[in-house]
C-alpha cells in the first residue's frame, strides 16, 4: 500500500525545480563567498543576488534579509539578540508576552531569558489554540515599560491564525515565526510590522539547512554568535549560495501558488472530515475538531481528537494503513507526553494523547482526502474494537 504523506507542517518534500536550482548553484559557486578571487566574488554575487529576490519577495531590505540554518536557530537569534539588547539599552530587561501555542524554538528561549530575569507573560488560548486580540491589547498597554512581543502567525497544531497587531508601538519590539503561515495563507500586511520575521526553507519545498530571519535595520541586536562580520555580524559563518538559492526559487513557488495550495488542501480536508462524519453517523461525540473552522484556520490543517481510543496505539496504526500523519510539533514528536499546545487549549491529557495532525500538500484534492478518511476509518475501527473487547 502506497503511503499518504500528511505530514506538510513538519516538512515539505524538496521541489523537483528548487532541487535543480540547489545542485546548479552548488556546482558553479564551490568557492567561499567571502574570498577575494574571483570564484569566490563569484559565489557572492550568487548569494546577494537570492537575498535581493527574497527581500523583494518579503518587501524588505536585502540588508535586512540574514540567512540560517534553520528556523530554530533563526527564531533564537531574534528572540535572545534583541531582548538581550533592549535590556542592555534600557538599563532594565523588556517584558516578554506571548503565548504557550508558540513552537519550542520560541518558547525555549523565552524560557531561558526568564531564567535570566525578564518577566514573561504567556497569554490564555482559546480551545483552537489561538489568543484573544483583547487580550493581547491589554497585555501591549499595561504599562510604558519595553517589550518584546512573541508571536506566531499561525500554530502548527491546530492551525490557528493568531491577531497579528495592526500598529506596534516603537517601543514593543514584535518577533513573529511566520513558518507555518507563508505559502498556505494570502500575505498578511501586518507582518511588515514585525522586528524579526522568521521562514523555513523545508516547510516550503527547500531542502533542509536553510531558514531566513528578516531582523529591520533600525532594531536593536545583540550578537548571539560570536565569529565573523557575515550578515552584519548577526549570523557569523559561511553562507552557502546553493541553499539561499534553492530558498528564493521555494519561496517564489510558494508566494506565486499559494490560493491554488489553499484551494487544494481545504478541499482534501473538507473531504476527509466527511468521511469521518459517515463513520461516526448521528454520533457528536465520536471524535472531536481541534482546528478552527474550515476557512478560518490554515486551508490544510486537522486536528482531530478520539475519545475512548488508546493513544499510544494511535500513530502506529495509522502508520501501518499508509498514512504518514502526526500527534503535535515534529520538534516533540520523540516524546510521549501529550501535545502542550492541546494542553494549554485547555484538552485534558488522555484525549490530548488520542489526537492527530494532519497536514495535506499539492497535489492534493478531494480524492486525497477521501482516500486518507476511508484509510482513517479503517485504523479507527480496529482501534474500536480492540478498546471494546
Amino acid at each position: 500500500m502506497a503511503s499518504l504523506y500528511l505530514d506538510w507542517n513538519a516538512g515539505a518534500p524538496v521541489r523537483p525545480e528548487v532541487l535543480e536550482t540547489f545542485v546548479r548553484v552548488e556546482r558553479e559557486a564551490g568557492a567561499n563567498p567571502a574570498a577575494l578571487h574571483r570564484p569566490g566574488r563569484h559565489a557572492q554575487a550568487l548569494l546577494e543576488q537570492a537575498r535581493d529576490e527574497v527581500a523583494s519577495l518579503l518587501h524588505c531590505d536585502s540588508r535586512e534579509v540574514v540567512f540560517c540554518g534553520s528556523a530554530t536557530e533563526a527564531n533564537n537569534l531574534g528572540v535572545l539578540g534583541a531582548a538581550r539588547a533592549i535590556a542592555r539599552l534600557e538599563g532594565r530587561p523588556p517584558r516578554l508576552i506571548s503565548s504557550r501555542a508558540e513552537h519550542p524554538a520560541v518558547l525555549s528561549p523565552l524560557r531561558l531569558l526568564q531564567q535570566e530575569g525578564f518577566p514573561l507573560r504567556t497569554l490564555p488560548l482559546d480551545r483552537h489554540a489561538r489568543i484573544e486580540a483583547e487580550a493581547l491589547a491589554e497585555a501591549l498597554a499595561e504599562d510604558e515599560d519595553p517589550v518584546l512581543l512573541a508571536l506566531q502567525w499561525a500554530n502548527n497544531e491546530t492551525g490557528a491564525i493568531q491577531p497579528l497587531p495592526e500598529r506596534v508601538p516603537g517601543r514593543v519590539h514584535f518577533h513573529c515565526d511566520a513558518v507555518q503561515g507563508i505559502g498556505k495563507l494570502p500575505w498578511d500586511p501586518r507582518l511588515a510590522t514585525a522586528a524579526g520575521l522568521v521562514l523555513s526553507g523545508h516547510k516550503i519545498g527547500a531542502p533542509k539547512g536553510i531558514a531566513v530571519l528578516r531582523l529591520a535595520e533600525d532594531r536593536p541586536f545583540d550578537p548571539v554568535i560570536a565569529g565573523g562580520g557575515h550578515q552584519r555580524g548577526v549570523r557569523p559563518g559561511t553562507e552557502a549560495p546553493a541553499l539561499a538559492a534553492a530558498f528564493a526559487h521555494a519561496l517564489r513557488l510558494a508566494l506565486a501558488e499559494q490560493e491554488a495550495f489553499a484551494a487544494e488542501t481545504a478541499a482534501a480536508a473538507g473531504a476527509l472530515l466527511e468521511e469521518l462524519r459517515g463513520f461516526f453517523g448521528s454520533d457528536p461525540s465520536g471524535f472531536q475538531e481541534n482546528q478552527p473552522p474550515l476557512g478560518q484556520g490554515l486551508p490544510n490543517t486537522l486536528n482531530l481528537s478520539f475519545p475512548g481510543i488508546d493513544g499510544r496505539a494511535l500513530l502506529p496504526a495509522c502508520d501501518a494503513e499508509g498514512l504518514a500523519v502526526a500527534s503535535g510539533s515534529a520538534c516533540s514528536s520523540g516524546s510521549s507526553q501529550p501535545s502542550p499546545v492541546l494542553l494549554a487549549s485547555g484538552m485534558d491529557a488522555n484525549l490530548a494523547r488520542a489526537s492527530l495532525r494532519i497536514s495535506f500538500g499539492r497535489p492534493a484534492g478531494a480524492a486525497v482526502g477521501t482516500e486518507a478518511g476511508r484509510r482513517l476509518v479503517r485504523v479507527l475501527a480496529r482501534l474500536y474494537k480492540s478498546a471494546n473487547r
